[in-house]
């Protein structure tokens, strides 16, 4: 694909992690700076209808993301979806998981198989995924995502590395084989939770030991 698009489509999002650019690290609410507002559904179509760059499907990626807000905090994310998916090679949404209805993903996962969804889910546990997704709903966030890959979606589990969470590396593992999901270990190499050397190199025993690395 020689075409990637990433659009912001809103700013608000329910979580807040403290090295996100739209996060105060000290007050854990939104910058002063960050304007809320969400992304016009018809100025969208706009540019996606008239831009040359979509002209053909199988040249384009478009992705939903965006630094300063979730995607599916969008009361329009579904038109989103259902307008951009027939025009484009591969669609992909990245979100904390904790917003809408497992109804909403275990329906929208058969549509479309270039349709895929990363989560963004840094625990096995509510407590461990608050240390950084604070304000996430973490049994909604695994919830939705069971939803979705129990209907055949696409997409992964990514589950950053923190200094709090590598000793359940093994069990995400597990718990990602037992509901048939893909899952992908990255280290944060923010400041904020980055994991000690110490740690890390425990942390990569056990990537080996479950042959992710």
């Amino acid at each position: 694909m020689r075409n990637e698009i990433d659009f912001a489509l809103t700013t608000y999002c329910q979580a807040k992690c403290r090295s996100c650019a739209r996060t105060n690290e000290h007050t854990g609410e939104k910058e002063d700076w960050l304007e809320l507002k969400h992304m016009n559904f018809d100025t969208y179509k706009t540019i996606v209808e008239n831009s040359k760059i979509f002209s053909n499907k199988d040249d384009i990626r478009v992705t939903f993301c965006g630094e300063f807000g979730d995607p599916m905090m969008h009361p329009r994310v579904t038109d989103f979806v259902e307008f951009t998916a027939p025009r484009v090679k591969q669609l992909v949404i990245n979100t904390n998981g904790g917003l809408r209805q497992p109804e909403w993903y275990a329906e929208m996962a058969p549509k479309w198989k270039h349709f895929r969804i990363n989560w963004g889910i840094d625990g096995t546990d509510h407590d461990t995924n608050w240390l950084y997704r604070e304000g996430v709903n973490f049994e909604r966030a695994m919830e939705n995502m069971k939803a979705w890959f129990a209907e055949d979606g696409h997409g992964e589990w990514q589950f950053l590395i923190f200094d709090w969470n590598w000793h359940q590396i093994v069990e995400a593992k597990e718990m990602a084989e037992k509901n048939n999901i893909k899952i992908r270990f990255k280290f944060n190499n923010r400041d904020f939770g980055r994991i000690t050397d110490e740690n890390r190199k425990q942390a990569y025993d056990m990537l080996r030991s479950i042959d992710e690395i």
